[in-house]
């Protein structure tokens, strides 16, 4: 029976020790891509798949965004491409296989992983052409989250040629992307917040698109925003003190736009007019507050250097520094919310009814709404910012 009983203790002894073999420290660096095929700027390849060979096993448990088949991009793209698993070697090649005299592209993405679920953090670029030469020119920019005004790691780029073809590309940590080799032509970029990272645009995504012409002279921007084809209508109007009224929007406003006084108009339950005295857009906001801010720090130090007490001058709201190398947007973004100075209080416990005519969404319709609220009993006090009024709006009226 003691006999009988050793193997048993064995196999459950080797049932328990599962993991990581033992007689070496435990392996944390990531799988490195060791080479190749065919060699990148090579012509006249004739072979049937690329194939990236690695230092060890790569896992190809992920799922979703982390399967094996989602970590690489080929361009120009004719449909996910067909990639084969084989441990330390992957082959990768277009939907229906590589057309001729065509330059390539096949993009390794971060993010690939070993058995230890150890990361790749960066990846790799092949380039390579079917044909005798390789396109020189480029199509180069950045993507941006226009509303957050920050810079889109992983959006999805595809640039459409006239006869249809589709030039993919991933943007970096920074948003930058590159997108070629391209032939002369005239390209629509669209650039794509891609959430699941299925490397599709999907309905619901924020987007944005850009007709360019390759060769192009400089890096383009690409403003990423919640975009459809509804105009825009007044969802609320809330006080934001006596005299000032916050409008909220159903759906972005253009930023480029004008917003005149005459386009609003608000009225009591008397339908008695009560003038509009200015619009101010979040931007406006925005550089109200740092004047403010600016004005206190120059305040206080003109008192210390009175008391002869001096002091560095401190730096600008919202100036640059050398650290800050995160690129942001030329556009002021859009918006969902203006600030509506009025020319008296108005009074508390009150209806009133507000009417724009004319506004244009994101979207470029324009239409007009209107929306009824009713005032608070006990009016806000109004901010530091709201004491100043606008440049070139006339000063309240006394009620």
């Amino acid at each position: 029976m003691q006999r009988r009983l050793i193997p048993t203790a064995l196999v459950v002894a080797a049932c328990a020790s599962a993991g990581p073999p033992p007689g070496g420290a435990e392996d944390h660096q990531p799988p490195q891509l060791v080479r190749v095929t065919p060699d990148t700027n090579a012509v006249n390849v004739g072979a049937k798949v690329a194939t990236f060979y690695f230092d060890e096993t790569i896992n190809d448990r992920g799922t979703d965004a982390q399967d094996v088949t989602n970590m690489f991009l080929v361009s120009p793209s004719d449909g996910t491409p067909r990639v084969s698993y084989h441990r330390s070697r992957i082959d990768v090649r277009p939907r229906h296989g590589f057309r001729p005299n065509t330059a390539y592209t096949i993009t390794l993405l971060p993010g690939l992983s070993d058995l230890r679920a150890n990361s790749m953090k960066s990846g790799a670029t092949l380039v390579f052409s079917t044909g005798p030469t390789i396109p020189a020119l480029r199509i180069e920019g950045t993507a941006f989250d226009w509303v957050g005004g920050t810079p889109v790691p992983r959006a999805l780029i595809e640039a459409t040629s006239p006869d249809s073809v589709v030039y993919l590309a991933q943007s970096d940590s920074l948003g930058h992307f590159t997108v070629g080799p391209l032939n002369a032509g005239s390209y629509l970029v669209r650039m794509t917040i891609d959430q699941n990272q299925n490397h599709r645009a999907d309905r619901g995504e924020s987007f944005d698109t850009l007709r360019v012409a390759a060769p192009h002279p400089a890096p383009v921007e690409l403003l990423a925003a919640s975009r459809d084809t509804l105009p825009a209508r007044i969802t609320s109007a809330t006080l934001a003190d006596s005299t000032s009224i916050h409008v909220t929007f159903d759906r972005l406003l253009d930023p480029a736009q004008q917003f005149p006084v005459a386009n609003f108009q608000l009225a009591g339950a008397d339908s008695v007019r009560i003038p509009i005295t200015a619009v101010r857009t979040q931007h406006d906001e925005e550089v109200r507050a740092r004047a403010q801010l600016q004005a206190t720090a120059d305040s206080a130090r003109r008192a210390d250097s009175l008391a002869g007490r001096p002091r560095p001058a401190a730096p600008r709201p919202g100036a640059a520094t050398p650290a800050d190398s995160t690129p942001k947007p030329s556009r002021p973004a859009p918006f969902t919310t203006l600030t509506l100075d009025v020319a008296r209080p108005l009074a508390p416990s009150a209806t009133y009814r507000l009417r724009v005519t004319t506004i244009r969404a994101l979207s470029g319709r324009e239409t007009g709404s209107e929306r009824s609220f009713t005032t608070p009993k006990t009016a806000p006090a109004p901010s530091p910012a709201d004491s100043t009024p606008p440049r070139g709006a006339r000063p309240p009226a006394r009620p």
